[in-house]
């Protein structure tokens, strides 16, 4: 029995897969994964919320490769992407700004107020791709699509750039 797979749906399908891996090797106690974080090995709540995000990654990386396999239509694919991302940038950048959760922060033992920022930034982050969605929704033109992800992503870029400083 021959399976024929599409290229793309097993490549995200790998990278969730292996997000997930990585989500569940980072709770082992001790494991090396955490050191790669720059969690410190002992640190139980910085893992599992480095986990959680890792995780958060791998599933919605899993849910895209299915969605893809099953022909639905790229726009709505592509907008419901869009939308997951920036909600899970605006919740993510809320968690860390409003209950200082620097733990879910890629940047190990940042003071508060850089984590303030941070969380602002990412709250940013996810309102700027939204227009996006609208145009992938709406099927504009590539040039404008490709306009719109390249302010967005040197916007974001800049203000996590800020946010260090």
């Amino acid at each position: 029995m021959v399976v024929d797979v599409n290229p793309g749906v097993a490549i995200v399908g790998l990278v969730g897969v292996g997000c997930l891996a990585l989500a569940l090797a980072s709770l082992r106690h001790g494991s090396w994964i955490r050191r790669a974080y720059g969690t410190d090995p002992a640190d139980e709540a910085g893992a599992r919320a480095n986990a959680l995000v890792m995780g958060v990654v791998g599933a919605s990386m899993l849910a895209l490769a299915v969605a893809i396999d099953l022909e639905l239509p790229e726009r709505a694919v592509g907008t419901a992407a869009i939308i997951g991302t920036s909600a899970l940038c605006i919740g993510l950048g809320w968690a860390v700004r409003r209950y200082d959760r620097r733990d879910l922060l890629t940047t190990p033992n940042v003071d508060r107020e850089t984590g303030k920022r941070l969380g602002t930034a990412a709250m940013l982050c996810g309102v700027l791709v939204l227009p996006l969605a609208g145009a992938l929704w709406l099927e504009v033109d590539a040039g404008l699509v490709v306009l719109l992800a390249t302010g967005a992503g040197l916007a974001s870029l800049l203000s996590i750039g800020i946010a260090y400083r």
